[in-house]
């Protein structure tokens, strides 16, 4: 019996090693100017995708990316995410007189929202705290008539600022 496990193992070797291959392979071919470029798509016109080519793109960036979505739905959400952050970069790139170009990368499955609440921590709407922030200017720092300033101050001296 243990011989017959070990056989199993060793037939699965090549398998492995071809997939190991077959991933390097589609993880090269990622970047989509890269893509881009070796499919004759420099100047992508944007809109000019195929469904299938849209599709086998969104597939390699999921597995380059690892990932893997839990609820039903999510996936189908996130591929149409991944395609408007997509329009949106071959819109940009066939812009002329760009001085940069842009790519995916792995936030490609986020709105520009999600990005900014995940990882800039911006929640939503600016909400300003404090008395003097509230919308309505209650003059504390606002230049009052016949009030006499100094035509300089030094603020090291009221310890304001570091020496």
């Amino acid at each position: 019996m243990a011989s017959n496990g070990r056989t199993t193992s060793l037939s699965m070797a090549p398998l492995l090693l071809l997939m190991f291959f077959v991933s390097l392979a589609l993880a090269s071919d990622m970047s989509i100017i890269d893509y881009d470029k070796q499919h004759g798509m420099d100047t992508v016109v944007p809109n000019n995708r195929t469904d299938v080519e849209l599709r086998v793109m969104y597939e390699t960036w999921l597995i380059q990316n690892g990932k893997a979505y839990n609820g039903l739905g999510e996936k189908e959400k996130r591929f149409e995410v991944f395609k408007d952050n997509l329009r949106f970069v071959d819109e940009h790139n066939a812009q002329t007189g760009q001085t940069y170009r842009l790519g995916m990368n792995r936030f490609a499955d986020l709105t520009n929202e999600e990005y900014r609440r995940r990882y800039l921590g911006f929640g939503g709407k600016v909400e300003r705290k404090g008395r003097a922030l509230k919308g309505k200017n209650n003059g504390r720092y606002a230049f009052k008539e016949g009030e006499e300033l100094p035509d300089q101050v030094d603020w090291r001296e009221k310890g304001a600022v570091a020496e």
